[in-house]
């Protein structure tokens, strides 16, 4: 019976380090090479379905969940704020992101 790969806490920790590098590094690169920060995104989420892991909270944001795009919000993204919803619009794909939200009384 071959032994099944099994991912321990150390890599897990690695693994979030390196998919925070590179949103950095797409950040970095996005408005020279747009092309390049959407590759640094595929290559986080590679490892994000690899590795299991969950992305940082402040990351989940960033890109489309579907064509896999980093977004720069006025560029190749829309955000809107309606009546207890955010909503994100991927301008390349169309896909849209519905997040609900408290809004302050």
């Amino acid at each position: 019976m071959p032994h099944r790969f099994s991912v321990n806490d150390d890599h897990k920790t690695i693994a979030v380090e390196r998919i925070q590098r590179l949103f950095e590094l797409a950040e970095e690169v996005s408005k020279k090479h747009p092309e390049l920060s959407d590759r640094y995104v595929k290559c986080a989420w590679r490892i994000v379905t690899r590795y299991n892991v969950r992305p940082p909270r402040d990351l989940k944001r960033k890109f489309c969940r579907k064509c896999l795009s980093f977004w720069k919000p006025g560029v190749n993204c829309r955000i809107r704020v309606k009546t207890g919803l955010v909503v994100f619009t991927c301008l390349r794909c169309g896909h849209v992101v519905r997040l609900p939200y408290k809004p302050k009384k």
